[in-house]
């Protein structure tokens, strides 16, 4: 036997001598109270004792209803049934830009680390979703497989920075590509993928990807990170302080800006949407949630758990046959008991 809310016996160690002593003083002033009504000759004795008897007993079935009311209360469990339980959601890639370009700093603290905290607030409120990580750059890499373990998600999350892919570059087609590879093989359900990046791609080739993409049923957010007027790149020592921006092959400083025009396209032939990384890290969030929340939600897993069942209704019956025998019973019949 197990109890769902085994709070409620530890408090009976509390209640019930209350409750018995509350009734042992209720008993004792109705025996002062009786006592002044009677006399003491024979016949006052004995309807006096059977006063008594049927107060003893009325107070004692009192007692009882109270305790099982508290056990009542605690839950009481037994017998294992099995009982199939399904989860439902989305399949959700997230593909992440980790060229030196996130590194900008024109969303604070810089583009790389404003995707993580945003990434870090949907994963707080999408439980039932699988979900993936591909990571690119000059090249994409399938960083974290398709889970329903978001502790394991954080773990890689955890793990990004613009070193993790060692090509330069930002192929965007390379990473919508892998992700529609990663969905097309792993996924039965709805198909998503969040890309997070700047946009500063220029391949032609992100085209036909995107068109593979939708001919797949993969709906597509993308979220721009960074503004149209853009920062420089930096490049900072062992101890974190920027000594140098990144150039050109002129030795010009680079200012990477933000491309919407590319990710709206994206979006829009996949029936995704654009989101602005102007609205910060908690409004990205939300807006990706709420657009998440309205897909059509499929099973992803199904598993048998033995689960104890519940067993109060036993008690409560008892509970009632209690208070009728205190109700309708006629007091008289106590006496011959």
């Amino acid at each position: 036997m197990k109890f769902a809310n085994i709070t409620w016996l530890y408090l009976m160690v509390v209640l019930v001598p209350i409750w018995a002593t509350i009734l042992f003083f209720v008993y004792k002033k109705y025996v002062k109270y009786i006592n002044t009504l009677f006399s003491f000759n024979l016949v006052s004795k004995l309807i006096v004792s059977g006063l008594f008897k049927i107060q003893k007993i009325l107070l004692l079935l009192c007692f009882i209803i109270f305790v099982l009311f508290l056990f009542v209360l605690s839950g009481p469990q037994w017998g294992l049934v099995p009982k199939e339980v399904k989860t439902y959601g989305v399949d959700l890639i997230f593909a992440i830009d980790v060229s030196k370009s996130m590194l900008a700093e024109d969303i604070a603290p810089n583009r790389l680390e404003f995707v993580k905290r945003t990434m870090s607030l949907i994963l707080d409120r999408i439980e039932t979703h699988r979900v993936g990580i591909i990571t690119f750059a000059g090249i994409a890499f399938y960083l974290c497989p398709l889970t329903i373990d978001h502790t394991a998600v954080r773990d890689f999350l955890s793990m990004i920075d613009t070193d993790i892919v060692p090509y330069p570059g930002t192929k965007i087609a390379l990473a919508i590509e892998e992700a529609v590879r990663v969905l097309k093989e792993y996924s039965q359900g709805t198909k998503v993928v969040v890309l997070f990046t700047d946009g500063e791609d220029h391949d032609s080739y992100v085209e036909s990807v995107v068109e593979e993409a939708k001919k797949e049923g993969i709906i597509i957010f993308t979220v721009g990170v960074g503004t149209p007027e853009g920062r420089p790149i930096p490049i900072r020592d062992s101890q974190g302080r920027i000594i140098d921006y990144k150039k050109d092959k002129q030795g010009n400083i680079v200012t990477s800006r933000l491309n919407e025009q590319l990710l709206y396209e994206i979006s829009e032939k996949t029936s995704g949407r654009y989101i602005s990384s102007t609205y910060g890290e908690l409004g990205v969030a939300q807006q990706i949630i709420n657009e998440i929340s309205s897909l059509k939600q499929s099973e992803l897993k199904s598993k048998i758990y033995n689960i104890y069942t519940n067993r109060y209704h036993y008690f409560v019956y008892i509970i009632l046959i209690l208070m009728a025998l205190e109700i309708f019973v006629p007091k008289h019949w106590w006496t011959k008991i």
